[in-house]
């Protein structure tokens, strides 16, 4: 009986911490086929919603600069949202649909 409780007890155990184990890892390379070519950190940066319902943001100090996060959790997607953000802005080509200085980004982390 002894044998079986403590089985038991082990099993449970080890079910209840692989269960509840959860990665930390926030973000997703979601434009893993382009290049990094700038690291954004601890920059404070102001998320903005598009008429279309799509969020950017807006780096503190850029000027005609737009980061397109492909990676945005749903508690951060408020028009007007001041943040701190670490991240990679990734090569982007320009397709003519979007304006001029938009720049993929993926967050690797993001702060109220």
């Amino acid at each position: 009986m002894k044998t079986y409780s403590l089985a038991f007890t082990l099993i449970t155990g080890m079910l209840f911490f692989c269960g509840c184990k959860k990665d930390n890892k926030q973000t997703e390379d979601c434009f893993q086929n382009l290049n990094t070519y700038r690291q954004v950190e601890n920059k404070l940066a102001t998320i903005k919603q598009q008429s279309n319902g799509l969020f950017y943001m807006v780096e503190q100090g850029a000027i005609d600069t737009k980061l397109n996060p492909c990676n945005l959790p749903a508690e951060f997607q408020i028009n007007n949202l001041q943040v701190t953000i670490n991240g990679n802005v990734k090569s982007t080509s320009q397709n003519g649909v979007d304006p001029c200085c938009t720049e993929n980004f993926v967050i690797t982390t993001i702060t109220k």
